[in-house]
């Protein structure tokens, strides 16, 4: 067995249409299909790029500080989206209305890293790969 790829990660959302924007209109996700629960909207599926790499984005948010003891086990840290351009999306971001946290700079794996949050807090690393990045060698 060998793990080849990302699959999904999955965050809870409390504003679907604010969720849905930034990463549809603004990060180019597309939306794949949508999932009921007993007749109640549950999950929407993004797909990144042509990848079948998703983000599942779910209904039902719970606020993280009414229940930290469930966060604390069940929350997800960041999701790290590789990008071609993060100068260009700095600017795209920027323009948006998108507050960036922390600008593009050169990381210890010789990776371009750029941090924002989504419109739930969740933190959203992209990176850019340089020839020197780490990842890159075998």
């Amino acid at each position: 067995m060998a793990v080849i790829g990302i699959s999904h990660t999955g965050m809870s959302v409390k504003d679907m249409p604010a969720s849905l924007h930034f990463y549809v209109d603004l990060l180019g996700f597309t939306k794949k299909f949508a999932l009921d629960n007993d007749g109640k909207p549950w999950i929407n599926y993004l797909e990144i790029g042509n990848s079948h790499q998703f983000v599942e984005l779910f209904y039902n948010y719970t606020d993280k500080k009414a229940h930290p003891d469930l966060f604390d086990y069940y929350s997800m840290n960041h999701l790290s989206l590789q990008v071609d351009d993060i100068h260009a999306l700095e600017k795209q971001l920027t323009e948006a209305g998108v507050a960036i946290e922390h600008a593009p700079r050169l990381g210890r794996d010789h990776t371009w890293q750029m941090w924002v949050q989504d419109p739930d807090g969740n933190q959203i690393e992209f990176m850019e790969m340089t020839a020197d990045s780490m990842q890159m060698q075998d």
